[in-house]
């Protein structure tokens, strides 16, 4: 696949409630305060950006510089008739040495919780996933003590592989263990093939 040609432009997804779009600058504010929050530092991981200095630069190579290089796609999640920004989700690691698998991220404002956003996105982006990008394997890798992640990744339809033993760092620097979550392209097929009706 020509990466550049197959995605001239970024693919915008709609689904029955949400737009995911293309990240611009003008969400790097946004950005700032969003991944300062204590919920997604915690989901994560990951420390939050120390100024505005460096959430543009985070914004830049996590989201918008993703398509840029064709490396992934990160979309912002917004409700239709808001355009606010209320999450992000996507690709990243898509690498041309092994284009047929990626690492799937993702994220979502506390006040949208339970309310089946993130399913119905990312029930989208992994439809994308195996339909456009021509994926064979989705990745997912979750902190154990995110049961929320772990619950959801699990409807999806993904399947845990294994524990990754101090694989990377929490939010103050210590090693942390990763679980590792995947899906294949025929698991997908199996989990979005019409179910038959039942005879006799």
């Amino acid at each position: 696949m020509n990466r550049k040609t197959a995605f001239r432009e970024f693919p915008e997804i709609r689904t029955k409630r949400l737009i995911l779009r293309q990240p611009t600058m003008k969400d790097a504010e946004w950005y700032f305060g969003y991944f300062s929050r204590p919920e997604i530092v915690w989901g994560g991981g990951q420390p939050g950006p120390k100024d505005m200095k460096a959430a543009r630069e985070e914004f830049r190579e996590y989201l918008t510089d993703l398509y840029r290089t064709r490396r992934g796609f990160r979309w912002i999640i917004t409700l239709k008739g808001e355009g606010k920004p209320i999450g992000t989700l996507g690709f990243y690691k898509w690498a041309p040495s092994a284009s047929f698998q990626a690492e799937m991220g993702y994220d979502l404002m506390k006040e949208h919780w339970g309310k089946g956003i993130m399913t119905e996105a990312m029930n989208a982006v992994i439809d994308f996933g195996f339909e456009k990008m021509k994926l064979n394997r989705i990745e997912v890798y979750i902190m154990p003590r995110n049961k929320r992640s772990i619950r959801l990744v699990k409807r999806l339809g993904l399947k845990r592989e294994g524990l990754l033993r101090q694989r990377y760092f929490d939010e103050f620097g210590n090693f942390a263990d990763d679980i590792l979550f995947s899906m294949l392209k025929s698991d997908w097929e199996e989990v979005r093939r019409p179910r038959r009706p039942k005879t006799g």
